[in-house]
């Protein structure tokens, strides 16, 4: 295929960002907003196979039509070399769905009306440098002991089968380490996601994650003994303190309440004439409210390191969410899906040695914006992080930044999926039918 924007060196990396696409998104994301827009397969088997995928993601299809209404563009990484053939059967990543023939690409569905999405390649170099250093961190981890836990390895397989996920990437000559295939499958997981890591810390840029990633990931990176929803609370306050206890240059936040799009939309719906490309356009629409606009635009003042600065940013930026809310003659409770948590390092005031520097601040899909100015650290900087906090960034890379922007659902999954699940089946059944 075609892509949009080759990026193979770090000035590459930088007008990236400089044009606004530098975050990294969890492909989660892309996944289940590419499957929801494609509409119901004919095919009865298939279809009740894609629908329970996107059922189990919910948070993931919040954070994508969040990123619609909040950014006029974003990125996708080598998108299909990461789900293979878009253009016939869904065979592979995140819900395998089999006699979906002639699915359209995510472009096709993503870019009506105009050009959100923008296909990035990264360089074959680059990807063999990144997937080095995260086989290496893998073959680390398990040389000092299992892979998790055995129970969050058991609540891991269940949260990864309940999205049908099949992304294998090769493990190369680390599968003959892991002879349980449970291991292997958490194993290409985790390799994947410091695939993505790598991309971001390598170009000093937001990692966006799905819910069900944030939790899993944050799970296996403190060794967490358990990884399931209701062990949410426990794992981010241990990863809360463990960031404390990180040193200087490392910083937890949680944001400001953040509006999310999707309840509304679709309270605003024919759902049983009007189908996901309607859906899709009425969030396209949103972006032109003045009150939302604002609030677009308020995002990049949580890029300040000060303090007080940014205390006072939050409180516009929650004051701008209120307006947004009151804008949409909704509330709240209505509007608040997720809740965000950042965690951030800043290679300055941790030993910075001389080095490129990369200055980016962009927003995220919920209205985080964290970025600066920012150079490389020493690798001996960060080993005692490592240690703490797992996953975070790689060490055989160039570090720039380790900035993860977190999700969770406000709602119980379970009471997500009663509240949203027949509405939203109902707009995936009707298909694309704009009118």
């Amino acid at each position: 295929m075609d892509y949009d924007v080759l990026v193979g060196t770090l000035e590459q990396w930088s007008e990236l960002a400089r044009q606004g696409l530098g975050t990294v998104i969890d492909p989660l994301v892309l996944r289940i907003g590419h499957l929801f827009l494609c509409g119901m397969p004919r095919n009865e088997e298939a279809a009740r196979r894609q629908w329970e995928v996107i059922e189990n993601n919910l948070g993931a299809l919040v954070s994508f039509f969040d990123l619609v209404v909040l950014r006029d563009q974003f990125p996708a990484f080598n998108y299909y070399d990461t789900y293979d053939n878009p253009y016939g059967t869904y065979d592979n990543a995140y819900g395998a769905v089999e006699n979906h023939v002639g699915a359209p690409s995510l472009e096709a569905v993503l870019n009506i009306g105009d050009k959100t999405l923008v296909h990035v390649d990264m360089e074959h170099e680059l990807y063999k440098q990144v997937k080095t250093a995260a086989l290496t961190q893998l073959r680390t981890r398990i040389a000092e002991g299992p892979l998790v836990p055995r129970q969050a390895h058991e609540e891991i397989l269940t949260a990864l089968r309940a999205v049908q996920y099949q992304w294998e990437p090769s493990l190369q000559d680390l599968e003959l380490e892991l002879p349980d295939p449970g291991d292997q499958q958490i194993a290409r997981f985790l390799l994947g996601e410091l695939v993505f890591t790598g991309y971001a810390q390598t170009a000093g840029s937001p990692h966006i994650l799905a819910p069900m990633a944030s939790r899993l990931l944050a799970a296996v990176g403190l060794r967490s003994a358990r990884a399931a929803p209701s062990a949410e609370d426990e794992i981010y306050d241990e990863l809360r303190r463990r960031i404390r206890d990180s040193g200087p240059g490392w910083r937890d936040s949680a944001l400001p309440w953040a509006p999310s799009f999707l309840p509304f939309l679709l309270q605003r719906m024919n759902r049983y004439r009007q189908g996901p490309d309607v859906l899709l356009i009425r969030a396209k629409e949103l972006r032109e409210q003045p009150a939302i606009s604002r609030y677009k635009k308020l995002q990049s003042d949580l890029s300040g390191d000060d303090a007080e600065r940014s205390e006072e940013a939050r409180r516009t930026l929650t004051a701008a969410a209120d307006a947004v809310a009151t804008s949409l003659d909704s509330g709240r409770p209505e509007l608040e899906m997720q809740r965000h948590f950042v965690v951030e390092a800043f290679p300055d005031a941790m030993g910075a040695v001389s080095g490129g520097a990369l200055g980016a601040v962009v927003g995220g899909p919920a209205g985080a914006a964290v970025g600066g100015l920012v150079g490389l650290v020493g690798k001996e900087a960060l080993t005692l992080v490592q240690n703490k906090l797992w996953g975070w960034f790689l060490n055989d890379l160039p570090f720039r930044s380790a900035r993860k922007l977190l999700a969770r659902s406000v709602q119980a999954e379970y009471k997500l999926r009663k509240d949203l699940a027949p509405q939203l089946y109902a707009v995936w059944e009707t298909g694309m039918r704009s009118s």
